[in-house]
C-alpha cells in the first residue's frame, strides 16, 4: 500500500489533470461556438436583408435549375427586380412569386445598390459617366430606376428600355410606400392582374368594372390587390378607385330618371330613381361615382357624369378651369348642311348648340372658342388651323345627322385617331347615352376631315337625325339643347379629371 502522503499527492495531480481537461473542453466549445455564430449571423442577416437583383437583358429565361438543360419556367425582362435567394456556379436563384422561384444566368443580372426616382422630366441618360457621354435616352419625372454602380457624381441606372449613366443630383432615393389594406373599386371594363408591378409581367387574373377588391400594397403607379377568389396580383392604380372625402356639399341631377345604385357600378342593383333638378348631400366619392344620402337615411351611389357637384352653390370641379376647348359649329353660310322636312337647317342648329355649349364651358372656367359665331362659311382647313392657333386641349365638332331611312335615329360620337381621340370619345359616351329623348348609337370610327387632319384630341358629335321627322322636333327643342350641352360638358369634365 502507498503511504498516505503519496496517495494524497496522486489525488491532487489527478484533480489538476481533470481541471485542465475541462478548461480545454470549454475553450474548444467556445471556439466552435464562435465559428458557428460567425457563419450563422451572416445567413440570418441575409435572410432579414435579402439582396435584390435587376434584369439587364431584354428578355431572359427563368429555369427550374442552375443550368441550360433545365426546363424554362417563365421569361423576365429588363428593369424588373427580384429578391436574390442563392448563387451557384454562374446562376442566381430569384423569387418569382410568393411560392415560386427559379434560376437565371448571373450574367444577365446585376445587384441593385438602391432604387432611385428621377426628379426631372426628360432627364438625360448617357453611355458614359460624363457630360460629354452620348445620350442613350431620357427618364420621365417620377420614374423609378435601379442603381447598379456609382462613379463620382454619376450613377449607372437600368430601366425597362435603357441602361446608362445619370448625374446623381437629379435622382432621389425611392422608398416603398407602406399602407394598410383598404377597399377599392375597378373602374376599367376589363383589367389584367399581373404577377408583378410591370406590364411585361405574366397575367394571373382579370377583374371587371365595378368589382370590389382589397388594396394591400402600392408601388408608384401600381396597386397590389386581393381578389375575390383569394389570389393577389398587381394592377395599374389608374383603374382602381377608393372612397375619398370630397369638398362637395351636394350634387344636382342633370337628367331625368337617373338610377341610384347600391354600389358604384353600372351592374349594381338600383335602389332609387332621381329626377332632373333634385339635389342630394354627398358623403364621399369613389372614382366617378358619388356616395349620396337618400331621403330615408340610407346611402346610395350616383354616376358623376349625370350630376353637377357644388360647394355652397359653387361648382366643385376645376377639371375644365384653364382648358381651351374649340367648338366647331358644323356647316354655315352657303353650306346649310342637312335640312329637316319642316325646314330646320343643320347650320342653324349647330350654331345654337355651340353657343350654348360655350356658355356652359365658360361657367366652368374653360376658355371656349367658336370656329364661327355667326352664319358664315368656314372652310374645313380653317377650322382645324384655328384649333392649332388656340393650342386647344380638345376640339368638338357639332353636327346633326341625316339618312335615307327616315326611321334612323340617335346620337353618335366619332373619332379618327385611336391614341389621340378615342379616350375623349369614350368620355362623352356615358353622358350622351343618358339623354332620355333620343337613343345613343355609340362611339365609332369616322374618317372626317376635321378629325383626320387634326392631331389634337378631337371628336365629331352627331346629336340626332334631322331626316327623322319625330327626332327633328325633339332635337330643336330648348330642353334637348340644354341636355345635349350639359352632356358634352360632363364628358369633357370627366376627360380632364
Amino acid at each position: 500500500m502507498y503511504p498516505l502522503e503519496l496517495y494524497s499527492k496522486n489525488i491532487d495531480e489527478l484533480e489538476g489533470s481533470l481541471l485542465c481537461l475541462r478548461r480545454m473542453r470549454l475553450l474548444l466549445f467556445l471556439f466552435c461556438l464562435s465559428m458557428v455564430v460567425g457563419m450563422v449571423l451572416p445567413v440570418l442577416a441575409a435572410k432579414n436583408e435579402r439582396q435584390t437583383v435587376v434584369v439587364t437583358a431584354k428578355e431572359v429565361n427563368v429555369r427550374q435549375g442552375p443550368g441550360m438543360s433545365y426546363r424554362s419556367l417563365a421569361k423576365i425582362h429588363q428593369g424588373e427586380t427580384y429578391q436574390l435567394i442563392e448563387e451557384r456556379a454562374g446562376w442566381v436563384k430569384v423569387q418569382m412569386k410568393r411560392n415560386q422561384a427559379g434560376w437565371v444566368a448571373k450574367t444577365y443580372t446585376k445587384l441593385v445598390l438602391e432604387q432611385a426616382v428621377s426628379q426631372e422630366d426628360r432627364l438625360r441618360v448617357r453611355l458614359t459617366p460624363s457630360r460629354d457621354g452620348r445620350i442613350v435616352g431620357h427618364l420621365s419625372k417620377g420614374e423609378v430606376v435601379s442603381v447598379l454602380e456609382t462613379d463620382g457624381d454619376w450613377r449607372k441606372v437600368v430601366t425597362s428600355s435603357l441602361i446608362g449613366w445619370v448625374f446623381s443630383s437629379y435622382l432621389s432615393s425611392y422608398h416603398r410606400q407602406e399602407m394598410e389594406a383598404k377597399a377599392g373599386w375597378v373602374t376599367a371594363d376589363s383589367l389584367n392582374v399581373r404577377a408583378r408591378p410591370s406590364l411585361a409581367a405574366e397575367r394571373v387574373g382579370k377583374v371587371t368594372y365595378g368589382e370590389q377588391v382589397t388594396i394591400t400594397d402600392k408601388q408608384e403607379n401600381w396597386d397590389q390587390i386581393l381578389m375575390n377568389d383569394g389570389k393577389t396580383g398587381w394592377v395599374s392604380s389608374e383603374y382602381i378607385s377608393t372612397v375619398a372625402k370630397t369638398a362637395s356639399s351636394f350634387v344636382t341631377v342633370l337628367y331625368s330618371n337617373v338610377n341610384i345604385r347600391a354600389l358604384p357600378s353600372l351592374r349594381s342593383p338600383i335602389q332609387a330613381m332621381a329626377q332632373y333638378g333634385e339635389r342630394y348631400r354627398v358623403l364621399g366619392k369613389i372614382g366617378n361615382w358619388y356616395e349620396i344620402e337618400l331621403s330615408n337615411g340610407t346611402k346610395g351611389y350616383i354616376a358623376g357624369w349625370l350630376v353637377s357637384a357644388d360647394v355652397n352653390g359653387q361648382s366643385e370641379s376645376n377639371a375644365l378651369k384653364g382648358k381651351t376647348i374649340v367648338i366647331d359649329a358644323g356647316h354655315g353660310g352657303k353650306d346649310s348642311g342637312t335640312i329637316s322636312h319642316t325646314g330646320i337647317k343643320e347650320k342653324t342648329l349647330t350654331l345654337r348648340t355651340a353657343r350654348l355649349l360655350k356658355e356652359k364651358l365658360q361657367a366652368q372656367g374653360a376658355n371656349a372658342v367658336l370656329t364661327r359665331s355667326s352664319d358664315r362659311y368656314v372652310s374645313l382647313p380653317e377650322r382645324v388651323q384655328m384649333a392649332y392657333r388656340c393650342r386647344a386641349d380638345a376640339f368638338i365638332s357639332i353636327h346633326y345627322d341625316s339618312a335615307k331611312d327616315q326611321h334612323a335615329k340617335g346620337a353618335t360620337v366619332y373619332y379618327y385617331d385611336l391614341f389621340s381621340d378615342y379616350l375623349l370619345a369614350l368620355s362623352l359616351e356615358h353622358p350622351l347615352s343618358r339623354m332620355t329623348p333620343i337613343p345613343f348609337r355609340g362611339v365609332s370610327f369616322g374618317n372626317y376631315y376635321v378629325l383626320r387632319e387634326n392631331r389634337l384630341p378631337s371628336v365629331l358629335v352627331e346629336l340626332g337625325y334631322l331626316s327623322n321627322p319625330a327626332e327633328a322636333g325633339i332635337v330643336a327643342a330648348d330642353h334637348y339643347q340644354q341636355e345635349a350641352a350639359n352632356a358634352i360638358v360632363n364628358g369633357l369634365r370627366d376627360y380632364f379629371e
